[in-house]
């Protein structure tokens, strides 16, 4: 995959993690608190592994000891944290040579077992954790009689990659 894919589609991720935390805010406050909680949870849960793989793919620690915080943020919070990180990877794989992305990267998963794999895999493997997580988000604001965004690369690339 060549760098301005990646750039494309961590715009893609920057735009609809926004747009599913905006919906999230917006359910009626008779939505079933339980099921709120856990769609803040697992946009949590993204975040949390946004951030693990930059410290991975750059070298440097990350802190974390789980692969959530015991602490849940609110959509708020999430919206500002999750745009930075988000644009801290489209900074980061603007500046990168082809030869960077195949560069391979060690490092230590949160349980402790040694991780070895090239950069883009790293990012393709952040890339789809999240829309993994969001289809999971989806599905739980449909439960609370919200309109899931649509989560598709060809909505974005139609209407917001400007």
């Amino acid at each position: 995959m060549d760098r301005d894919t990646l750039v494309t589609l961590l715009k893609f991720k920057r735009w609809i993690d926004a747009e599913t935390l905006k919906t999230i805010k917006g359910l009626s406050d008779n939505a079933d608190a339980h099921k709120r909680h856990l769609m803040l949870r697992l946009m949590n849960h993204i975040y949390v592994t946004d951030m693990i793989f930059s410290a991975n793919i750059s070298g440097k620690p990350h802190g974390y000891t789980a692969l959530n915080t015991p602490e849940t943020p609110t959509a708020e919070e999430l919206e500002v944290k999750m745009a930075a990180c988000t644009n801290g990877y489209i900074e980061y794989v603007s500046a990168l040579s082809p030869a960077d992305l195949d560069e391979m990267i060690t490092f230590r998963f949160v349980d402790g077992g040694e991780g070895r794999m090239r950069a883009v895999d790293m990012l393709n493997h952040m890339l789809l954790h999240g829309s993994y997580h969001r289809g999971a988000t989806g599905w739980l604001i449909s439960e609370c009689g919200g309109v899931p965004p649509k989560d598709v690369l060809t909505v974005f690339l139609r209407d917001h990659n400007h």
